[in-house]
Parts: C-alpha cells; structure tokens; sequence
C-alpha cells in the first residue's frame, strides 16, 4: 500500500488541487446567486434590474445597445430563466439575455431593436407570460 502511494502521490496532490479549485468556484457561484446580482451588475440603483444597468454607470462593453426589459410571469426557478433565455437566444441576434425569476423579469441586449410581437409571442410559447415590455437606447 505504501508503494501504491508513493508512486501516485503527484496524482492525488493533482486530483485535491483540482477539487479545491472546482470547490472554491462553486461556493464563489453560490454567493453571487445568493447576493442577486446579475450578470449585467454595474453597482448602478435605478431599480429597473436591480441596479445592473443605471444610466450613470454603464459599462463600457454595453453603451449603445438596446436594453429590453420584459416582465414575466410563470417562472418559479433557474430552469425557467434557462427557457426563457434560450428561446430568446434562438430567435434573436442579442448580446446578452438574464432572466430572474425571483424578479419576475428579463433583461436583454442588443445591437438592434427587437420586434415587440415577435418577442413576446416566442416567450409565450414557452408558456410563461410577458407582464410588461419597455426598452431603451443605453448610453
């Protein structure tokens, strides 16, 4: 046994470091999702995201795209925001899509306007229902 050991010794040095890493980001994921910010986070309070897009503090990536919020009803976990997020991803060309169901809502990104019809026809599909639509050039 003490052979065995000795000879894979670097192995299992290399499989411990491994799991604290996964370890680590893990926990580092569960914080996020437990503080509730967004993917969009930019320290900002307008209220709309929860701070994630405030007109004074856009990040840099994100100025002159349009920003669509959507509000939605029927989403009661991750999965839901999964749905929601992938259809808008497969029917439209976007930057970014975060979806919350703790909010009710769902943020998108995109070069260009997205048609309001066809936006919410394709999250009704999904069967969850858009509550409220507004969107905004951000700068």
């Amino acid at each position: 046994m003490s052979e065995w050991f000795n000879n894979n010794i670097g192995t299992i040095l290399a499989a411990a470091v491994l799991l604290a890493i996964v370890v680590a980001i893990i926990i580092g994921m569960i914080r996020r999702k437990k503080s509730g910010k967004s993917v969009l986070d930019c320290g900002g309070n307008c209220g709309s995201c929860g701070g994630a897009c405030s007109q004074s503090k856009v990040p840099k990536k994100y100025k002159d795209l349009i920003k669509t919020v959507l509000g939605i009803d029927g989403m009661m976990c991750g999965m839901c925001e999964s749905h929601i997020n992938d259809a808008i991803r497969n029917s439209f060309k976007v930057e970014t899509v975060y979806s919350s169901h703790k909010k009710g809502e769902t943020v998108v990104l995109s070069k260009e306007p997205l048609d309001k019809d066809m936006l919410i026809s394709t999250i009704e599909k999904t069967g969850y229902i858009v509550t409220s639509y507004s969107s905004e050039q951000m700068s």
